[in-house]
């Protein structure tokens, strides 16, 4: 496969999947009301509600998918299986995020901004997508600066600042595709890392 023709793969995946919008969606809806359970619930009933609560993020992408012109399922393009892998990937860390939960709750809101953003990176490059590859910087130093300049909204603003990366990463998820779907302007991210 040359250079030209990964680009059009990249570009031909974001466009069949209509840039998985319903995912960031459904993340941004998540994250919305883990800050509001913040204020409603302690540290402990927190963790239990975001570890349990983000099994919820798929189906509610799923039931979005349609209003929002998504197709998560595309699987004749050669790039479509590397999302599967992405998000095992992030899963792997739910080991990690218990010991957090049982050692100190405080932690969890970071543990699991960030590491339920791992796969975006991949996802970017999967789409050849600025926007993806931006969201986790944006959303790492966001859930870093609140948790640690602001401890107590750690389980508040720091979900909503979470959910308003995402709103800024739909934003523009929203103008790649439509940019991919006028010939000759997309332009795939290449070499970001």
């Amino acid at each position: 496969m040359t250079m030209d023709s990964l680009d059009q793969a990249k570009t031909d995946l974001l466009r069949a999947a209509g840039a998985g919008i319903s995912l960031p969606a459904a993340g941004m809806l998540f994250w919305l009301a883990l800050g509001t359970a913040g204020y409603l619930l302690d540290p402990k009933a927190w963790g239990l509600v975001a570890c349990f609560g983000s099994g919820l993020i798929f189906p509610l992408g799923l039931l979005l998918s349609k209003p929002l012109g998504s197709n998560l399922f595309v699987k004749d393009r050669p790039l479509s299986s590397l999302a599967l892998r992405a998000v095992v990937s992030i899963n792997l860390l739910w080991p990690l995020h218990f010991a957090v939960y049982f050692a100190d709750p405080q932690l969890l809101p970071l543990s699991l901004a960030i590491g339920m953003g791992l796969h975006w990176p991949i996802i970017g490059w999967m789409y050849g997508s600025n926007a993806c590859f931006q969201h986790a910087f944006l959303r790492v130093g966001a859930a870093s600066a609140v948790w640690f300049l602001y401890p107590e909204g750690r389980f508040t603003v720091l979900p909503f600042a979470v959910a308003a990366a995402y709103l800024v990463t739909i934003v523009q998820l929203k103008r790649e595709l439509a940019a991919a779907q006028r010939p000759g302007e997309a332009e795939p991210l290449r070499d970001a890392i």
